[in-house]
């Protein structure tokens, strides 16, 4: 019988743990309301997305792995985070659930978009209307990336 009772005492790091396991998801529910879905794609996604952008910087001619741009990386994840957690707290306040669904939903194609193009980089067959279509959108970002830094 005292060997039972003592099993079911937790041990330090099953304390750690579930310490840390129940802060990160309270303030994860506080943050983003109820987890569902489309925040569990959302992360889905962005670890993906990271994953196969370090991978497509290893596949690229020419290009080095970067700390730095990794760390940039990460910096922007975290910020679309907040991006999205801040839409949280616009729907509480209009007592409406449509912002925080549109933005997550906008940084999902964002982050899928970002997926096919890193995939590209490693090599994997893209249909070449979607090839186009991102070559289009680098474009895009290249031209506005210098218009910012011409002002």
């Amino acid at each position: 019988m005292q060997e039972v009772m003592r099993s079911l005492v937790p041990v330090q790091m099953e304390v750690a743990w579930g310490t840390f396991s129940g802060v990160v998801g309270s303030l994860a529910t506080f943050l983003f309301g109820a987890w569902n879905e489309a925040i569990q794609a959302l992360a889905m996604l962005m670890l993906i997305d990271y994953i196969t952008g370090v991978l497509a910087a290893y596949m690229k001619p020419r290009t080095k792995l970067s700390s730095k741009k990794g760390l940039r990386g990460i910096i922007k994840k975290l910020v679309l985070i907040l991006f999205v957690a801040s839409a949280h707290f616009l729907d509480l306040a209009t007592g409406q659930a449509v912002f925080c669904t549109l933005i997550t939903y906008t940084i999902i194609g964002n982050e899928g978009l970002s997926i096919v193009e890193n995939c590209s980089y490693c090599g994997v067959p893209v249909p070449s209307i979607l090839k186009n279509k991102l070559e289009q959108l680098a474009q895009e970002q290249s031209e506005r990336a210098k218009g910012a830094k011409g002002e």
